[in-house]
Parts: structure tokens; C-alpha cells; sequence
């Protein structure tokens, strides 16, 4: 369609040629080929760039500091200061006999907590088991994330076979119609025939269609899991044929109530909880605190005038308006919820576990189950295209050959998907990698 033609058909206008030639650079940008990644490389940016992975990577350095900070309570306080006055109003000295108005002053100061009631131990407690469940949550979410990204890598791995598929069964769809149009020419098939292989091309072109529109939005998926404002394309042959060799279901079962990192996650709160319960009683017992410092004064600069001093301090709340009571109270309530859960999260892999093993099996079983079924399906066309050449055979029973074909080459993709997404979710659950290659 032209921009804008003058009185001479098919000619533009000068504006229209700027306009147009204005277009074609953002037209080319807007065109970019996509990125091609292998499993890996997805797997590494997504962990990199994933928001979740990120927080939690956060609240683990989170609990690191809070550790460091924990650890300097054992340490004494040290304070340094210094003071200058000058005033309108003139002092006394009584060391020069002068009136001055200027004064020096340095203090070096310091404390140590001597006894704590076991609280500076059971806080330790606590931060270590807030770091080792901190730990254990950012494993999960990482391999979480990486469970997300293999499964949009493997649907756009399949999907791009599954576009292969629908072109083949296209090609063959339009090769029968010429063999049909053929045949009614040389009067060896009826109208019928050729109407009929007319509306395999038309459904073969509707699933190519459909096939390169789920690559497009399965491929704009796996751009976005790993921070790609666009397509990124899985490497060829990307998808799995057989499974890695597993340990017994028992083993897998022993290592997940063991290993798993929501079951690491949930007993390392249990541990911060018990710790927090025992602190909670550490209030009904003294406190004993040093401190000390050293001073120079002087009104001339520098300050000569020493002095020292030291203080032992004790402390023992007698009543708080019962704040002790409801602290303990609190502490124990977390600590039950938290023992729920740790109790919960080891079923939970344990069920988790023994899913994704049986999963993956039968994932496995139905790959060579669809390698076989595509065996077949091709002996089945190769007959049923001789029985159509002798004109034994109706061209309905070819076309529901090469459909079987194509649904046997569509259930050997899926089966392949499924069986890298299996072994992604067990990967996840013992939070371990199980593949050789990676």
C-alpha cells in the first residue's frame, strides 16, 4: 500500500520517502535474531539475575551481619572524646592563679559485660542457626529458580521441535494433495480425495501457526527468566533422552529428610527458636558490666590535669510488669509453631521425593514408549501409502496415518519435556545436581 501518491501512479512524495526511510532503522532494531543459550548458561544468568534468588541471597548476607554484630558483644566498648569550651565568661584557674575562658578536655572510656546470664551465649546460638537457615532457604530458592528456568528452557526446546513437527506433517500433507490432484487428473480418485487432502494442508497450516506462536511466547518466557528483553532460543537438541542413573528410593528418601534444603531451613529455625526460649529466661538472672576511663583536663592546650575511674555495676530487674512472663511465653509459642514445621518439612520431602522419583521413571518409560509409537507410525504410513497407490486404501485411512505420525512425533516431544522437568523438580527437592553433564 503506498504512503501518498501525486498525480504519477506508485510514486511517493518527498515527506513519504523521509518518513519511510525514518521506519527502516527502527523496523531493523525492532528485528533483532535472538539469542541462542544452552541449559547452562540459562541456569547460571537466571540465578544470577532472579529476584527471588537475589532476596534471599540478601537475607543471608542479612544474617552474616547480624552474626559479625553478635560476635562483638564479647568485645569491650571502647569510646574516645574530645572537648574544647570557650567562654565570654572567665574561670579561675586555681593551678596558674589566671582567669581563663578556654578549656581542654580528652576522655578515653570503656566497658565490658562480665555476666550476662547466658545471654550473649544462647544469642550466638541463635544467629548461627538464623545464618544456617538463611543458608538452607537461598540452596531452596536457587534451585527453585533453576526448576523454573530448566522448565521454560525445555518448553521452548520443545516447542521449536514441536514447529519441526508441524513442518513436516505439512509438507507431507501438501505432498498428498498433489498426489491426489494428480490422481483425479488421471482419473484414478474421486473429487473427494482432493477436497480431502486440501483440508490437511489447511489444518497442517493451522497447527504450524500454532506451533510458531507457542515458540514465540515460550521463547519470550525464557528471555525474561534470564533478564533478556526478548527471545532467547534454546541450544539444538536440547532435550533429554534417558534419565541419570538414581540411587535406591530409599537413599533418595534418607537424603532428602536429611539434606533437603527446606528440611535444613525448618530444623535451623527450630534451633534459633530453642535458643530464643532459653534467652528468654536469661532476664531472671544479674548482670554484672565493668567500666572505666581515663580524662585530661586542662585550660591550656595540651590538656596536662589526669584522672582516672572504674565501676562495677550489677543489675537484677525485680518486677517488669511482668514483660519476663510474656517474653517466655512468646519464645515457647514460636518454638512449638517452629517444631511443627521442621516435623512438617520432613514429611513433606519425604513425600516430595518419592513423587518425583516415580515421575521421573514414568517419564522415562514414556520417552521409549514414544520412540516406539513413531516406529510404528511410520511403517503404518509406508503400507497405508502402497495400499493408496493400488487403490486399495481410501484416503481417509492415509490421512489418519500421517496424523497418527504426527500426534506419535507431538507425544515424543512432550514425553522428552516432561522428562527434563521431572528430573529439574527432583534436582530440587534433594537440592542437588544429579545430571553428568552439569
Amino acid at each position: 500500500m503506498p504512503l501518498k501518491a501525486t498525480g504519477k501512479p506508485g510514486r511517493l512524495t518527498r515527506p513519504g520517502v523521509l518518513i519511510a526511510l525514518m521506519l527502516i532503522p527502527a523496523a531493523s532494531s525492532a528485528q533483532e535474531a535472538p539469542r541462542v543459550m544452552t541449559l547452562d548458561q540459562v541456569v547460571r544468568i537466571a540465578v544470577e539475575r532472579d529476584p527471588a534468588a537475589v532476596a534471599a541471597e540478601g537475607v543471608l548476607s542479612s544474617a552474616r551481619a547480624d552474626r559479625l554484630q553478635q560476635r562483638g558483644t564479647w568485645l569491650p566498648s571502647v569510646t574516645l572524646n574530645s572537648f574544647y569550651g570557650n567562654s565570654s565568661n572567665e574561670r579561675f584557674d586555681q593551678a596558674t592563679g589566671q582567669l581563663q575562658s578556654e578549656s581542654y578536655t580528652a576522655q578515653l572510656q570503656g566497658g565490658v559485660d562480665l555476666f550476662t546470664g547466658g545471654r550473649r551465649i544462647l544469642a550466638q546460638r541463635t544467629v548461627n542457626a538464623q545464618v544456617a537457615a538463611a543458608d538452607a532457604q537461598y540452596e531452596s530458592q536457587r534451585f527453585n529458580t533453576i526448576l523454573g528456568v530448566t522448565a521454560a528452557f525445555y518448553a521452548a526446546a520443545a516447542a521449536s521441535d514441536l514447529v519441526s513437527v508441524a513442518e513436516q506433517r505439512l509438507q507431507r500433507a501438501r505432498d498428498q494433495m498433489s498426489a491426489a490432484e494428480t490422481r483425479l487428473e488421471l482419473g484414478t480418485s474421486t473429487q473427494s480425495d482432493a477436497l480431502r487432502a486440501e483440508i490437511e494442508v489447511g489444518n497442517a497450516e493451522v497447527a504450524l501457526l500454532d506451533a510458531q506462536s507457542d515458540l514465540r511466547n515460550t521463547t519470550l518466557e525464557l528471555g525474561r527468566r534470564v533478564g533478556v528483553a526478548g527471545q532467547v532460543l534454546p541450544a539444538p537438541a536440547a532435550l533429554p533422552d534417558r534419565a541419570p542413573t538414581l540411587p535406591s528410593l530409599a537413599a533418595l528418601v534418607e537424603q532428602a529428610t536429611s539434606s533437603s534444603p527446606s528440611v535444613i531451613a525448618a530444623e535451623s529455625n527450630l534451633r534459633s527458636r530453642r535458643s530464643e526460649r532459653l534467652s528468654a529466661y536469661t532476664p531472671y538472672l544479674p548482670t554484672l558490666r565493668m567500666t572505666g576511663g581515663y580524662d585530661w583536663t586542662s585550660f591550656e592546650f595540651p590538656p596536662q590535669a589526669r584522672s582516672w575511674s572504674m565501676r562495677l555495676t550489677a543489675s537484677l530487674p525485680v518486677f517488669n510488669g511482668f514483660q519476663r512472663e510474656a517474653a517466655l511465653q512468646r519464645a515457647a509459642a514460636n518454638e512449638r509453631v517452629a517444631e511443627s514445621r521442621a516435623r512438617d518439612a520432613a514429611i513433606a520431602a519425604r513425600a516430595a521425593v518419592e513423587s518425583a522419583a516415580a515421575e521421573m521413571t514414568s517419564a522415562e518409560r514414556r520417552v521409549v514408549i514414544a520412540d516406539r509409537s513413531i516406529l510404528l507410525a511410520r511403517e503404518d504410513l509406508r503400507v497405508q501409502e502402497e495400499r493408496y497407490e493400488i487403490g486399495v486404501a481410501t484416503i481417509l485411512e492415509l490421512q489418519t496415518s500421517q496424523v497418527a505420525l504426527s500426534d506419535a512425533e507431538i507425544a515424543a516431544v512432550r514425553a522428552r519435556q516432561g522428562l527434563g522437568t521431572a528430573m529439574a523438580r527432583l534436582e530440587a527437592i534433594l537440592g542437588q545436581t544429579l545430571r553428568e553433564d552439569r
